[in-house]
């Protein structure tokens, strides 16, 4: 999970104002969006570790509470102060066990748990595509999302959660493989200023 997270804030970190209304490979989400984003994942993310009650609140606040009234350059430096809680929920054993939710119906703790490192590990390409910056994705990383989307895809798709799988070949690197599975194209650029 910290490395997950890590990675996303690596990125989020080095994002420019004037690059939040660019577009991002979620046909849905601008940089800034996507960075408003990943701000609910930490919170979501500690709650659920911590298993406190989710505040459905935050699934549709734009910007999250702790962003609100502050400037958009401060975004960045905000968003990683609340990476800690995040991380330190999942360090702990017990987190793992059982079930936990970040609102929806409960999962098992290790099935969400999964979920939330490959989601964090997709966010960090997003950012770092959109940006044009690089990121650099462990292959246990790629492993672990590739893995938890070959099993969570086609139940998160009926949700309407993810976008139609994107065809890959089977030879295809393993992480790029794992953005297809949650709609992404991988080869998706930035389009020019």
């Amino acid at each position: 999970m910290a490395q997950s997270i890590d990675l996303a804030l690596d990125v989020v970190s080095n994002v420019s104002v004037d690059q939040y209304q660019d577009p991002t490979p979620c046909s849905d989400f601008t940089v800034r969006d996507l960075a408003n984003h990943i701000a609910m994942m930490l919170l979501l993310t500690r709650d659920a570790g911590t298993r406190a009650a989710p505040d459905p609140g935050l699934l549709t606040a734009d910007p999250m509470p702790f962003l609100a009234g502050r400037p958009e350059s401060d975004w960045g430096g905000l968003i990683k102060e609340r990476a800690e809680p995040a991380v330190m929920a999942w360090s702990a054993p017990t987190a793992w066990e059982g079930e936990a939710t970040v609102g929806g119906p409960p999962l098992p703790a290790t099935a969400l748990g999964g979920i939330l490192i490959a989601e964090f590990a997709i966010h960090a390409w997003d950012m770092a595509v959109a940006t044009g910056q690089s990121v650099n994705i462990p292959t246990s990383l790629a492993k672990a999302a590739f893995d938890t989307f070959t099993r969570e895809a086609p139940r998160m798709r009926g949700l309407g959660l993810l976008a139609d799988e994107v065809p890959q070949e089977a030879d295809a690197p393993l992480f790029d493989r794992a953005l297809a599975l949650t709609g992404r194209d991988p080869g998706w650029t930035r389009p020019t200023r």
